[in-house]
């Protein structure tokens, strides 16, 4: 931590600014970042200097990848709307109203929700919070992972079950639960204000209408690929022992009865997306009746921006609003790892599931080809570096993985998205989008789990069972929940098509949410690829962004 004190006058700002940049270089802050802070910094001393009555004390603290910079002063009192104006032109200025709308969007930019303001006792204080770098939020998501691992397995081995049980039921489970109940209010507002206010945000609908076709193309296609990835996984690692068919249970009764309230017909999912009001999506959460809803807002507000430009604007306003508190929630993501990592660790019983444990390792491989076949697919189509759009997309990745759930890491896809360089435009509309229709890990998952229990079971595959399965497959994959468990469900739907009992899925739901991460994994990895290749053809990718 360094601190420096200089007085309220003009000629001490210089001094002040090239303390914070020296700063900054120490703490190798990236030169775009650098660049970004210091600008805000020179701005905010600049109002310090005019509203101060004595000595400003500027510092720079920080550790590892967390910096701030802290300035206080005592003085007249100051907001950051007063330094955000002082960038801006007047804004009933209509001649340079264009202009003015640019420069809008480059101070939101620069300032962001990194700049904080207030004023107690007479003394202004304000704290500027250095963007921390890609690996931030890698680091303690992994660390929190591993270190639930560890507790979990701790816990099971030196704990009574009474007592283990007891921490699991009164910590870890109501934390998770807390988390991801507060994720599901969100995740509705946030899908329908992300997707109407970047559709609003066009001026040209046909070029709107030209980036939805080849988002949902892409989305199909590489559904298709993965079905075959799948298909390929099994050849290569034939799975099923005849035997396992006596150890079938009644323990998927309640899995069984929810797939049986989910039509599977392609005319009534299309039948589906169109609600008959607006209410229930939303207490719902239905993801295809919110996209539905949120494209006809949009649509809406577009056709009427001309007349109506507050129409536009208050979309924009509710989508930063969800997007604010999103962020805070994503924030806690960490500590529901640990959480959800002990919790099942706790319950992890291996001995007993090793006759079905050949199944995870299965549709490991198959996600880990899909997500080779991504790296292609970055280079064919969109001539980028595979391993940079990893390299920055790996915290999602993180994320997916211990959450095994698309709607609960969407917020965790976007923002590594933005920081790629992929437009709001394409991103707010992609990925919320391919949270719900682009399912290539559950395609995977569930062509080897029907190949696996067919093998068991002693059914054939013929081509017209195979033909079966992978239409069944493509309508789930565009109705399934996004929500963990939500392809155990579908899997409960599909078996019965080939005439295998739907109780068989009793056999693998001890290892479900071990394959559930993993295949979680592969869903979200495919819906930032699609986003990145239209991004990218569309010349809505910031180069320079996504090279740094």
């Amino acid at each position: 931590m360094k601190t420096i004190k200089i007085d309220n006058t003009m000629y001490d700002i210089p001094k002040a600014v090239d303390f914070v940049r020296n700063e900054l270089a120490k703490r190798k802050v990236s030169k775009k970042e650098s660049a970004r802070i210091i600008l805000m910094a020179e701005e905010v001393i600049g109002k310090m200097v005019e509203t101060a009555t004595d000595k400003i004390t500027i510092t720079v603290h920080g550790f590892f990848d967390f910096t701030k910079i802290w300035l206080s002063a005592k003085g007249t009192e100051f907001s950051a709307s007063d330094i955000k104006n002082s960038l801006l032109f007047d804004e009933e200025d209509t001649e340079n109203a264009e202009l003015n709308a640019l420069v809008h969007r480059l101070v939101e930019k620069v300032i962001g929700g990194t700049l904080n303001v207030q004023h107690e006792y007479g003394v202004n204080k304000v704290s500027i919070r250095v963007k921390n770098s890609a690996f931030k939020t890698l680091i303690t998501t992994l660390g929190a992972l591993l270190a639930g691992v560890g507790m979990g397995l701790l816990m099971q081995k030196f704990f009574s079950p009474s007592v283990a049980n007891a921490v699991s039921n009164n910590i870890f489970s109501p934390i998770y639960t807390i988390f991801m109940n507060a994720l599901k209010m969100i995740v509705g507002p946030l899908v329908f204000c992300s997707i109407a206010s970047a559709i609003a945000d066009f001026s040209d609908l046909k070029a709107l209408g030209r980036m939805a076709i080849k988002i949902v193309v892409a989305y199909l296609f590489t559904s298709m690929i993965a079905i075959c990835i799948g298909y390929l996984a099994y050849q290569i690692f034939p799975i099923g022992n005849p035997s396992l068919a006596s150890s079938v249970s009644d323990a998927a009764a309640s899995t069984i009865a929810t797939g049986q309230s989910v039509k599977i017909s392609i005319k009534d999912t299309i039948v589906g997306i169109v609600p008959n009001n607006i209410i229930t999506p939303f207490q719902k959460s239905d993801m295809l009746q919110l996209i539905f809803i949120a494209v006809i807002v949009g649509l809406a507000a577009a056709s009427l921006s001309e007349k109506f430009p507050s129409l536009r604007k208050g979309l924009v306003l509710l989508n930063n609003l969800f997007s604010k508190i999103t962020t805070v929630l994503v924030s806690f993501i960490p500590i529901v790892v640990f959480c959800s990592m002990a919790k099942t660790m706790l319950s992890m019983h291996i001995g007993k599931l090793l006759d079905v444990i050949v199944w995870v390792p299965s549709i490991y491989m198959g996600c880990a080809l899909m997500i080779c076949v991504y790296l292609l697919l970055i280079v064919i189509f969109a001539r980028l570096n595979p391993f940079k759009f990893f390299s920055k997309f790996f915290p999602a990745m993180i994320s997916a993985f211990t959450l095994a759930s698309s709607n609960a890491t969407l917020p965790t896809s976007i923002k590594q998205c933005d920081e790629m360089g992929v437009s709001k435009r394409v991103y707010s509309f992609s990925l919320p989008l391919g949270a719900t229709i682009n399912m290539d890990g559950s395609c995977i998952s569930l062509i080897i789990t029907a190949l696996f229990m067919a093998k068991i079971f002693g059914l054939p595959i013929t081509g017209s069972a195979l033909t079966t399965i992978i239409v069944s497959i493509m309508v789930l994959s565009v109705g399934a929940p996004g929500v963990p468990g939500g392809a155990l469900v579908c899997m409960t739907i599909m078996l019965p098509q080939i005439g295998i009992p739907a109780e068989s899925v009793s056999l693998i739901m001890g290892l479900y949410p071990i394959m559930a991460m993993m295949q979680t994994c592969t869903n979200v990895t495919g819906d930032a690829v699609v986003t990145t290749i239209v991004a990218k053809q569309e010349k809505m990718l910031d180069m320079e962004k996504f090279n740094a």
